[in-house]
């Protein structure tokens, strides 16, 4: 079972940090682009990171979205549970825009990413991205977070997701 999320005055709503580095990584086609984020994050020693900026294009991403039907807490988040909506685009695209920020759950850095993606004739296309696989290329800009330490718990009385939890760094 995961461990519960502070509740109540343990909780500390905000926090102020300080920017760290910023990383710039350049994604050749076919890589997987949220463990590819995860990598650059140890491979620099970040733990905490906002994702700045990502563009290029992709071959293929599974997006999730909740449905009409969805309530929470959300018990199953997983690609292709019942409880949500999930995606698969399998087609080159643009990545219009990237956002997101790195944590760790469980112990294991966690790239939460949300993007906007065009297909050919400007339909766009956007969600939580589970995963997504580079076509031509990948820009991404990570700018780390000193001074806070940022991780996540699931939250399994309210929203059943995994919600961050602030601590001073």
């Amino acid at each position: 079972m995961n461990p519960p999320i502070e509740s109540g005055a343990d909780r500390i709503a905000t926090l102020a940090g300080r920017p760290g580095r910023l990383i710039a990584a350049s994604l050749k086609p076919g890589e997987q682009l949220t463990d590819r984020i995860e990598e650059i994050c140890a491979e620099h020693g970040v733990r905490t990171a906002v994702i700045a900026s990502v563009i290029g294009t992709i071959s293929e991403v599974y997006l999730r979205n909740p449905r009409d039907t969805t309530t929470l807490p959300i018990r199953h988040e997983h690609e292709f549970a019942d409880e949500i909506d999930t995606v698969v685009l399998r087609r080159s695209m643009e990545i219009l825009s990237i956002q997101g920020n790195v944590t760790t759950l469980d112990g294991k850095l966690w790239a939460h990413c949300h993007g906007l993606f065009s297909e050919a004739g400007g339909s766009v296309r956007g969600g939580h991205v589970f995963r997504a696989t580079i076509w031509s290329q990948g820009e991404v800009f990570l700018q780390e977070l000193e001074d806070v330490d940022i991780d996540r718990a699931y939250d399994t009385e309210v929203t059943g997701l995994p919600q961050i939890r602030l601590r001073r760094g």
